[in-house]
């Protein structure tokens, strides 16, 4: 399991960033910036109005279908799966391509399960991870499991760099997946990133990090809902819990149209193993 708890944590802490940033109080004013002609623009708003109004359209459309690519600490994982937006309901599915493996996940009605590719009990390959379970493993993957639903989230990735973050440049008609965005850069100031983190590993390796920012590229498209998010920054490697790069891409369509998130057969769920 320690395999598996290592490849998830890769993947929760690539994808958003896992734990990074708390309330949103606003990050700085939008600069000036370049358009695709050339010229000069100011950019709309700074990053707390974009944040929040990108979050009031996927909590009102509260659907879509992610693809993903993340590279971090020499791991690449790809994956794909849906998601359903909402603070007391969000669901999600997720099947990965790791370096040990195939898993795939279902979060649903606050509960993870996971399968891990091989049989854990004759014809089970799933295992069930309750937030409030008292055995080791069932502990060990809770917060994995937790950081996965809140942070596959796009409201909450932009939510994590407002403190720390600033929109450097903006770029209208930029064409992704077939959809014209407007594309936004924002750059992340590492200390003032660490300083609000609660997660002491991932604060750990952001002061580790020799690099004062990094970038977060951000597509949204005309219903200001997000098309593509892209950060490349360094995390905690999950094996060793010191600074190495991580690079991820989440691409989302189908915003608003039906998921189906149903919880695997009880029939197919093993026991926790034991350690």
């Amino acid at each position: 399991m320690r395999k598996l708890t290592a490849a998830l944590s890769a993947f929760a802490l690539a994808v958003t960033l896992s734990a990074c940033g708390n309330e949103s109080t606003g990050g700085d004013a939008a600069p000036e910036n370049k358009d695709s002609s050339g010229g000069t623009e100011q950019a709309a708003g700074n990053l707390a109005e974009l944040a929040k109004s990108i979050g009031d359209q996927t909590a009102e459309t509260s659907t879509a279908h992610m693809v993903f690519t993340a590279d971090a600490a020499g791991q690449k994982v790809t994956g794909e799966g849906d998601l359903k937006v909402g603070d007391a309901d969000a669901a999600m599915t997720m099947s990965m391509s790791t370096p040990e493996g195939d898993v795939a996940f279902v979060f649903l009605d606050g509960i993870m399960y996971i399968d891990v590719g091989q049989e854990i009990e004759p014809g089970k390959t799933w295992i069930k991870i309750d937030p409030n379970g008292n055995d080791p493993v069932a502990k060990a993957l809770a917060g994995v499991s937790d950081q996965l639903r809140q942070n596959a989230d796009p409201r909450q990735t932009l939510a994590q760099f407002e403190k720390a973050g600033t929109i450097t440049s903006q770029e209208e008609g930029v064409e992704v997946n077939g959809e014209e965005t407007t594309h936004y850069t924002i750059t992340v100031d590492v200390e003032k990133l660490a300083a609000e983190q609660q997660d002491p590993t991932l604060k750990q390796a952001l002061e580790q990090a020799e690099m004062k920012d990094f970038p977060v590229e951000l597509w949204v498209n005309g219903d200001d809902l997000p098309v593509r998010i892209k950060i490349d920054m360094p995390m905690a490697d999950p094996a060793t819990g010191k600074a190495t790069a991580a690079s991820v891409q989440v691409d989302y369509t189908k915003w608003g149209e039906p998921v189906e998130i149903a919880a695997p057969p009880a029939a197919q769920v093993a026991e926790m193993p034991q350690g």
